[in-house]
């Protein structure tokens, strides 16, 4: 695979999973552990950017399960950041915005993303 395309797919990766993280653990830890949840979840999203990264590089022969999980994490990386920040850049009264992205469009997009990573398998088994 193209490196452009593996470092946009690292990177939409990465930073879809440091939102995650940051959000969940911003629910689930205590205020004394706060200094925990940035760097929670800047480690688990450089261990995804690397993930993808290490993964795309020999695409040829690997299987399903990394295909769906790739084409998961990145589309559904990509929509999170979208459907989160779009509605605070292109409409900031709107309050409810950012549950677009956590409710809609991430998921969707990790759904389109498996959708996309078993088509890319079985065209790569062809």
């Amino acid at each position: 695979m193209s490196t452009p395309f593996r470092l946009l797919l690292s990177v939409a990766a990465f930073f879809g999973v440091w939102l995650l993280v940051f959000y969940v653990s911003l629910m689930l830890l205590p205020d004394a552990l706060a200094w925990l949840q940035p760097l929670a979840a800047l480690g688990f999203a450089i261990w995804m950017a690397r993930r993808v990264w290490r993964q795309l590089e020999v695409i040829t022969d690997a299987s399903l399960p990394v295909f769906v999980g790739i084409g998961a994490a990145a589309l559904g990386g990509l929509g999170f950041v979208a459907g989160f920040f779009g509605p605070m850049i292109f409409a900031p009264g709107a309050n409810q915005g950012p549950l677009l992205g956590i409710f809609i469009t991430g998921p969707g997009g990790a759904l389109l993303g498996a959708l996309v990573g078993w088509l890319v398998w079985l065209k790569q088994r062809a």
